[in-house]
């Protein structure tokens, strides 16, 4: 081990504040994507005193089911001065921040090489859980503070482009589901003037894929919430589940995925492939004359989300949705000239999505190598 490697426990140390008096409302989880969000469990009948409170520049890990999730949870809090967390997690925080910079620190969890260290050593329980201890004695370089502000500086450059195409995406989006509602949704019609959808969409179109073909695949996680554009596609052995190609749309048709919007338009393929993923996909592909934007707004317009949720059917937790009910959704008849003219309109924002969305893709490998390069970039001086 280099000698400027130290351990962890060295620079940390446990904070555990709680929530006396229900000073602090805001209840946040923790993902094993590293990151703080709110939090979706049920509190009713929980004694909220009882949480831990966190701070700004404060960190919190699961140290639980490491081996078997083969990522370690831990999340530094920036976005907020204070909050409330589960009281199974640890709270620590950085005893000199003049040695060791929180956002340095938290790099250094980021790294997927910290992730396979941390499996090595969990080895708790069945699912294996991590000691406090052995994550103390984890080791990492602590180069100058100068160092490692210019470390945390060049990380933070890529951060931000990334943070400023997803707003910019969002802003895009957001104009062009407006778009859809001015033109589709706030319009009055007769009984005479309505349609069902199932004369605008096919559901779940057939394509033949040879058994065992490699093919490009997507995953459930990789639809991303709220979000137009799939997160990553993958090459794969065809093995059967929903067959899409480029242009169409995913929904996500089982709770909770539907609630939380997972609902993606397919641009991340070339022109003639067909891809797959799950069977949990249920597959919206415009008919002749019908702009493939309209699809997509349509599915993720509250109107039809609510009509598709009220059809769930199934046992708590996995209740789903099945495509021939949502063929007889209601909309208003729709000239071809009008779908033409909507497409054109929202296409140039759909086009800028695509861009940024790809462009994102790009600087996320770059942090995965900047991160990777770490142990390299910190000589010590």
């Amino acid at each position: 081990m280099k000698s400027n490697y130290k351990p962890i426990g060295e620079y940390i140390r446990l904070v555990d504040e709680r929530n006396v008096g229900l000073k602090v409302t805001t209840l946040l989880g923790l993902s094993i994507s590293k990151e703080f969000i709110p939090s979706v469990a049920n509190t009713i009948g929980s004694d909220m005193e009882n949480y831990k409170i966190i701070r700004r520049n404060q960190f919190a890990c699961s140290l639980m089911q490491v081996r078997r999730d083969k990522k370690i949870p831990v999340a530094l809090l920036r976005d907020f001065e204070e909050a409330i967390i589960s009281q199974a997690y640890p709270v620590f925080e950085v005893i000199d921040k003049d040695l060791l910079l929180p956002e340095y620190l938290m790099m250094w969890f980021s790294r997927s090489e910290f992730d396979r260290e941390s499996c090595f050593y969990a080895v708790g329980g069945v699912r294996g859980s991590l000691e406090w201890e052995d994550f103390c004695n984890m080791q990492l370089p602590i180069p100058s503070p100068k160092k490692q502000k210019e470390i945390v500086a060049e990380y933070n450059i890529i951060v931000d482009r990334i943070k400023l195409n997803e707003q910019l995406n969002q802003k895009l989006e957001e104009t062009a589901q407006a778009i859809y509602k001015q033109w589709f949704v706030d319009v009055e019609f007769s009984d005479k003037q309505r349609s069902i959808l199932d004369e605008y969409i096919m559901f779940n179109p057939k394509h033949s894929i040879k058994k065992h073909s490699l093919t490009s695949y997507v995953e459930m996680a990789d639809l991303q919430e709220d979000k137009l554009s799939i997160r990553n596609v993958i090459a794969r052995p065809f093995t059967g589940g929903s067959k899409f190609k480029q242009g169409d749309t995913l929904l996500a048709r089982i709770t909770p995925c539907l609630e939380n919007g997972k609902i993606a338009f397919v641009d991340c393929l070339r022109e003639d492939d067909v891809a797959y993923g799950s069977t949990e996909f249920i597959v919206m592909r415009a008919r002749k004359g019908v702009s493939p934007y309209w699809v997509y707004c349509l599915a993720r317009d509250v109107q039809f989300r609510d009509y598709a949720i009220s059809s769930m059917v199934g046992s708590s937790g996995r209740q789903r949705v099945h495509s021939d009910y949502l063929k007889k959704f209601n909309v208003p008849k729709i000239e071809l000239v009008k779908m033409k003219e909507f497409s054109e309109t929202v296409k140039p924002f759909f086009d800028s999505i695509k861009i940024h969305s790809r462009e994102n893709q790009h600087l996320k490998l770059l942090l995965e190598v900047l991160l990777s390069s770490l142990a390299t970039k910190c000589d010590g001086r």
